[in-house]
């Protein structure tokens, strides 16, 4: 007999069919939607709390609700600061617009709840996981992580734990030669230099082994100023030089021997002087990087009483501007 009257206690929980229902609940004077309303769906003729089922209204004011009891039923609405309502149900309606009586303190309490934002990064407090710091709506109002510091947020950085640089994704620039030049910014990312210097030496070890060698000496006959093929090995160095440390710029300095007049010698070192430069221009070194001198028969190498003397004498020296 026990058994019989348990199962025709749990009968009803089968045999109706689950009814639901939704809405949007406002106040009546603002129209403000409102949020954690209590609805809650009972059968009108039983008072027992066990028969209820509700839930709260979202921040949109929306609500849903389910109950497995048949009608009659009523829909019991209530909120502090607002009159509480009761709406009896008819058959085959589920949706309801329902609005309430709220005292006036109670919505401007809930107005400023809804557009307040305390840390003003235009993400509604409402909706702010971080409402005491500014962040990114697109982060639902919490600011993006930087792990190091390099302003690159982590979603952006391809190197979110060593700061970089945004044109490199938020990974450092490359620097081969750790002159703090980066290699995309440097000449000779291979060899240390400065900024200056475009991230070369200022004086490069090979520029200067070969200035202070005898060979970058351009010697010319006697009374003759032209260049020919026997100078071009060595005009063909001093250009790859000069387009490898382009921060370089050199002095051509011409010279002369004793074999004609003074004036005559001047001119003819001067000639000799500017037709290495022309030389180094047309193999696309800039005319500005290149300074030319000349001393006519002063400043001899050797002296000028001998034949031999004098062959070196008639001569263009390089050196480092």
């Amino acid at each position: 007999m026990k058994k019989l009257v348990f199962v025709l206690l749990l009968f009803p929980l089968f045999c109706y069919s689950q009814l639901d229902f939704n809405g949007v609940v406002n106040d009546k004077v603002t129209g403000t939607e409102l949020e954690k309303v209590l609805v809650m769906v009972k059968p009108r003729k039983v008072s027992s709390s066990g028969y209820y089922a509700g839930s709260f209204t979202k921040s949109d004011g929306v609500f849903q609700v389910s109950t497995s009891y048949k009608h009659p039923l009523e829909i019991i609405i209530t909120k502090k600061g607002c009159t509480r309502k009761v709406i009896k149900i008819k058959k085959g309606e589920t949706y309801y617009d329902i609005v309430m009586e709220c005292e006036s303190d109670t919505i401007e309490q809930i107005i400023k709840e809804k557009t307040a934002d305390n840390d003003g990064d235009g993400v509604l407090d409402i909706n702010d996981k971080c409402k005491d710091v500014a962040g990114d709506k697109d982060n639902e109002g919490c600011p993006w992580p930087d792990d190091d510091n390099d302003n690159i947020y982590n979603k952006d950085d391809a190197c979110p734990q060593e700061a970089g640089t945004i044109e490199n994704k938020g990974c450092p620039n490359v620097d081969s030669d750790s002159d703090g030049v980066a290699d995309k910014d440097d000449i000779c990312p291979n060899e240390a230099g400065t900024a200056e210097t475009q991230g070369c030496p200022a004086n490069p070890k090979s520029v200067i082994e070969f200035i202070t060698k005898a060979e970058n000496v351009i010697l010319f006959s006697v009374s003759k100023s032209f260049l020919d093929s026997t100078h071009d090995t060595l005009l063909n160095k001093v250009s790859n030089l000069l387009k490898k440390y382009p921060n370089i710029s050199i002095q051509i300095a011409g010279h002369a021997s004793s074999d004609g007049s003074s004036t005559y010698n001047q001119n003819l070192s001067s000639e000799r002087a500017a037709n290495v430069k022309i030389a180094l221009v047309q193999q696309g070194i800039e005319s500005s990087r290149l300074k030319v001198i000349w001393f006519g028969e002063e400043n001899p190498a050797e002296s000028n009483e001998t034949s031999t003397g004098r062959a070196k004498n008639r001569r263009v020296l390089l050196s480092i501007q």
